[in-house]
């Protein structure tokens, strides 16, 4: 049954589920601006949520019947075109698993909701806006998660793909662990904007020896201003009676504390996964394989097992259907870690020529390209006598038994 039909079940005649039901759920929802605004209007949040997030929509997900042995086989289906072509109507795939990430990275949590047709084929995958839930149960015991923003809205949970970041029980965590440093770093943003416009500060007292009333003091500052403030004194240059002294007076706020900035931001980076290496692309190649493997892979590997218990029948899962990510060019990042890559791949037997062409976008080769080049060094040698060239004999080699090691 697809994914109306289950739902409709649910929700009883009185209230069917629609497809333009569906559409005015979606758009109830919020945008990215407005789901944890504070947080996502600090540039560094937004740079290293971005930057985590277009990770993830790079890697390609693909539907492969894979078992235990290794065995590996693509299935071309309308499932596959979901997860490689076109996810819905608004989004390609990239686009997608963007925003996906970015709402689990501002929200603690994800959810999308899997479009099937009448024949139980997957039409599209859309991104649910809502970060708060709550779960109850059927009269059958079967799990129901509920939006509390969508009003009357309820889907069992086997038909949501849900993606949790510190998961809890229920509700959801309602605000990250970083709301000090966010206000931190906002306030500290505050001060240099009122900085720059260098308002509320008093630079200099301006002291008379002469008792002045208060209108003459205001016009002997006023002309102690068209003096030395105006366009045209543009030499550096000042000159004041003996009338007159200029105390500095700094009454500013405290100034902006750099370094502290830094660290600040450090530690928000720290918290989404990155670090200013990573985003400045300035890592170091352990930096990066840890970057990939401690802040991408987690993710990417929630997406498999969701998308495969809750897109696949239990008869399907045993029957080997999965959804797979495609990591290898992500973990791979530089020209010579892939040539280096590739090489062992060759002479380890486990690809051979045209499958690495195939892999780097080219057409395929003659069929001696198809064959495994085996390394000499892990031939396994016959019993028999072999000429060793070399060593002390000048070249000309020896006759070695072949049960001498």
């Amino acid at each position: 049954m697809g994914f109306f039909g289950h739902i409709a079940s649910y929700f009883k005649k009185d209230n069917e589920l629609t497809a333009s039901k569906i559409i005015n759920l979606l758009n109830q929802g919020y945008s990215l601006m407005q789901i944890n605004r504070r947080l996502y209007d600090i540039p560094e949040v937004r740079t290293a949520i971005n930057f985590v997030a277009e990770k993830v929509g790079s890697i390609p997900f693909y539907h492969a019947r894979a078992d235990t042995e290794g065995n590996s086989e693509l299935i071309n289906d309308r499932l596959n075109y979901v997860l490689q072509v076109r996810t819905n109507p608004y989004h390609c795939p990239t686009v997608f698993w963007t925003q996906v990430i970015t709402t689990l990275l501002l929200t603690n949590n994800s959810f999308i909701m899997p479009d099937w047709d009448a024949n139980g084929n997957l039409r599209a995958l859309y991104p649910l806006p809502f970060t708060q839930f709550d779960f109850t149960q059927d009269e059958n015991g079967r799990l129901i998660i509920i939006f509390p923003s969508s009003g009357s809205y309820a889907f069992y949970y086997d038909d949501i793909i849900h993606l949790q970041r510190f998961p809890t029980q229920k509700g959801g965590a309602a605000r990250q662990a970083i709301g000090n440093y966010e206000e931190i770093v906002n306030t500290m943003q505050t001060q240099a904007v009122s900085d720059s416009k260098n308002s509320q500060r008093i630079a200099a007292l301006l002291q008379v020896k002469t008792q002045l009333k208060g209108s003459d003091m205001k016009k002997k500052l006023d002309e102690f201003k068209d003096l030395f403030l105006t366009a045209e004194n543009t030499t550096g240059f000042g000159m004041i009676g003996a009338e007159y002294e200029v105390h500095k007076l700094d009454l500013k706020l405290s100034p902006l504390n750099k370094d502290l900035m830094e660290a600040i931001i450090g530690y928000l980076y720290t918290y989404f996964g990155v670090s200013k290496d990573i985003i400045t692309h300035n890592a170091t190649e352990l930096q990066y394989e840890q970057f990939i493997d401690n802040t991408i892979k987690p993710p990417v590997w929630q997406i498999e097992e969701e998308l495969t218990y809750k897109l696949f029948s239990d008869t399907e899962i045993y029957h080997s259907n999965k959804v797979l990510a495609e990591l290898v060019d992500l973990e791979i990042s530089t020209l010579s870690a892939k040539t280096a890559f590739y090489k062992e791949m060759v002479y380890g037997t486990i690809m051979n020529r045209n499958e690495i062409r195939k892999r780097l976008g080219l057409p395929k080769g003659p069929p001696e390209l198809d064959k495994f080049l085996e390394n000499k060094n892990f031939q396994v040698l016959g019993a028999g006598n072999y000429i060793v060239e070399g060593g002390d004999t000048g070249g000309k080699g020896k006759e070695v038994p072949a049960d001498v090691t």
